[in-house]
């Protein structure tokens, strides 16, 4: 039975969803391309939170991406009060910031005609400093926000706002790097699929798979290398199977090098220097 107001109930704020961006189409299409939605990966992208904090001396922090439905949390550190790792896109606060590339910085959310009606503004954790830096692509798309956040009115210095724009902007190379990397490894496994299935259409799934173990120094299932050995690929001496100069061709070819399947981006260790990660980003 639908809900009718009377009179003696209290006349509670309504948060109003942002206009959305110009290019909400192309945004969404490269959100979803970056490959990192619903990708637990805290180890990676927490340390952007931790500096964010520090650059800004803000006790909240956090960092996510925002399709069509939702802001997903790459890393957070909400002082243990909210623990989801994602929330619906109407009741961001994030969604305020899609429209532009430059940072959103609200000294006083109680004081903003459109975010003061928030539920993390009018209720617990009740934020009232916001800041809000956009991840920008290269072509000026804004994929998601680095944010911090206090529980009483602030200003940032220049200094702060440039340096949390720059470690936005590295932390969106790093996402870009990412989405970059897997690209071209798909592509080189569709390109080998395709050599496969032209050149040795009998071999399975599996034995591919073997294949690909073999070019990353993996172990091997046996049975498995007695096929790839049949076709000529590899070669059997005692239980030391290596490629043969087909198998070596096919690796070189389309990029099978056990470097290729080691490459992976390492977020920097705590210990470094924070005035070192600072000059990286500049």
């Amino acid at each position: 039975m639908a809900r009718i107001a009377t009179e003696t109930e209290p006349d509670f704020p309504i948060y109003e969803a942002a206009p959305l961006p110009s290019n909400e189409e192309a945004r969404n299409a490269r959100v979803h391309r970056s490959g990192v939605m619903d990708v637990q990966q805290e180890d990676r992208y927490g340390l952007y939170v931790d500096l964010a904090k520090l650059i800004t001396d803000c006790p909240v922090a956090y960092t996510g991406l925002l399709d069509q439905d939702r802001q997903f949390f790459l890393a957070k550190d909400f002082g243990g009060l909210i623990e989801a790792d994602e929330v619906p896109r109407h009741l961001t606060l994030c969604q305020y910031a899609l429209g532009s590339t430059q940072p959103l910085i609200v000294p006083d959310l109680r004081d903003h005609p459109k975010l003061k009606n928030n539920p993390l503004v009018t209720a617990s954790p009740n934020w009232v400093f916001w800041g809000a830096y956009p991840l920008v692509s290269t072509d000026g798309l804004v994929l998601g926000t680095l944010c911090t956040v206090d529980y009483k009115p602030r200003t940032m210095e220049p200094v702060q706002v440039k340096r949390m724009q720059a470690l936005a902007n590295n932390l969106m190379l790093l996402i870009t790097l990412q989405m970059e990397e897997r690209d071209a490894i798909t592509e080189r496994m569709s390109k080998l699929s395709r050599y496969f299935h032209e050149n040795n259409p009998d071999l399975k799934p599996g034995e591919i798979e073997s294949f690909l173990d073999l070019c990353a120094g993996k172990p091997v299932d046996s049975n498995r290398l007695q096929r790839l050995s049949n076709w000529g690929i590899v070669t059997l001496d005692g239980n030391s199977p290596n490629l043969s100069a087909k198998g070596r061709e096919i690796q070189a070819e389309h990029g099978l090098h056990a470097s290729t399947f080691r490459r992976h981006v390492i977020a920097p260790q705590k210990s470094i220097e924070i005035e070192d990660l600072f000059a990286m980003m500049e």
